[in-house]
């Protein structure tokens, strides 16, 4: 009985035994779980800076504008008759002369031969006329006949002089309409597709449209410049010692740029052509014309240019464009000081010099600008910055 007991006794201590040694591993475990959960602080975002570039930037005057013809004429009938042939394909370059329709001429050519009888009939009353006036002035002047009948002799021969005369002008007329008949270029350029299809009458009442001849070949550019730039291109050539108002031979030395509306470079050089003589005071803006010769006709009238104009050189401070940012206060930067903590630096900022900006106030050489990343810098966090590394040469 006492063995029983003693076996149950030691039983019991170990049953408790293992569940104290349970607890304790559950204890344990729980303690490193919590310990896991504690919050850890994410790192510092990473951000790419780089220093502002100070380099030579050319200050521009901007402007839009649309590209024109250096001539468009239009073709038309100045004769009525049916449209007999077409001489060119639509779109084609045409020169000057070249022989564009021709127009039922058969009623014409009657015509001339009708005026040259006319013109002949007329000479042959002349002669009469001028016989006649001149066998009265004789026997007038003999006192063999009356001087009345010499006076109306004279008179009939200047009729008959006169009704000359206006048949020599119809006939001319008469080959004018002929001439008329066959429709030439008037200019040199590229014509468009034919109006009137042969065979259709033309000229009836109006000088019909038969087609366009525009010539590209230079081409143009006109702009409105604001009044303040014009003020401010004099200010600065009288800096430069040069006249306020150059003579328009100078104002033509001026050059200017091109670019179409699909590509970010102004590859088209040209300069000016003319400066109005005086300032629009409904608009506030001087008319200038620019030229480009256009050899390779790749600028078509009609598209839209944008046209700069180099006005100025200097050394400036610039950062990309993208690291600017706004806001209703204007423009500022993000900066990092020397703990890598973020400021917003406020900046002047001046002209675009293609992606980068010039900046004329709030930044020097040596700060460090965030380029790439600049969403994830807030003012006064800490960053984790990488310098922006250059472009391999030859790149």
């Amino acid at each position: 009985m006492q063995s029983t007991q003693t076996l149950r006794g030691r039983t019991a201590a170990r049953i408790g035994a293992g569940a104290l040694v349970a607890l304790l591993a559950v204890s344990t475990g729980c303690k490193k779980k919590d310990e896991a959960n504690v919050y850890a602080p994410p790192p510092p975002p990473e951000v790419i800076v780089a220093n502002p570039a100070e380099r030579e930037v050319i200050a521009y005057l901007n402007y839009t504008g649309t590209i024109e013809a250096a001539e468009s004429v239009d073709v038309r009938a100045r004769v009525q008759g049916f449209l007999e042939r077409q001489h060119f394909q639509a779109g084609q370059r045409v020169k000057k002369g070249d022989l564009l329709f021709e127009i039922d001429k058969r009623e014409y050519e009657a015509a001339v031969d009708r005026a040259q009888a006319a013109v002949r009939a007329q000479e042959a009353a002349l002669d009469g006329a001028e016989n006649d006036a001149r066998l009265a002035r004789e026997l007038a002047d003999q006192r063999a006949g009356p001087e009345i009948d010499a006076v109306i002799k004279a008179a009939k021969r200047d009729v008959v002089k006169a009704d000359l005369i206006q048949a020599q002008a119809q006939l001319t007329t008469a080959k004018l309409n002929v001439e008329y008949c066959k429709v030439t270029a008037p200019i040199d350029g590229r014509i468009t597709n034919a109006k009137i299809d042969v065979g259709n009458l033309v000229g009836r009442g109006e000088p019909t449209l038969l087609a366009t001849i525009v010539q590209s070949v230079p081409a143009y550019v006109s702009v409105d410049v604001s009044e303040s730039d014009v003020l401010g291109v004099r200010a600065m050539e009288a800096k430069a010692g040069k006249p306020e108002r150059p003579e328009p031979e100078q104002a033509r030395q001026r050059t200017c740029e091109l670019g179409l509306s699909n590509e970010a470079a102004y590859r088209f050089q040209g300069r000016v052509d003319y400066v109005a003589p005086e300032l629009n005071s409904q608009t506030g803006t001087l008319r200038v014309r620019t030229r480009f010769e256009n050899t390779d006709e790749l600028l078509l009238p009609g598209l839209f240019a944008r046209l700069r104009f180099p006005m100025s050189t200097r050394k400036s401070l610039v950062v990309p464009e993208a690291a600017l940012l706004s806001d209703q206060q204007g423009r500022f930067a993000m900066v990092l000081n020397e703990k890598d903590e973020v400021e917003a630096r406020r900046v002047k900022i001046g002209v675009l010099d293609g992606s980068d900006r010039v900046v004329e106030e709030g930044l020097t050489p040596s700060d460090r600008v965030i380029v790439l990343g600049v969403l994830k810098a807030r003012p006064g966090s800490k960053v984790t910055p990488k310098m922006l590394q250059a472009p391999a040469a030859g790149r």
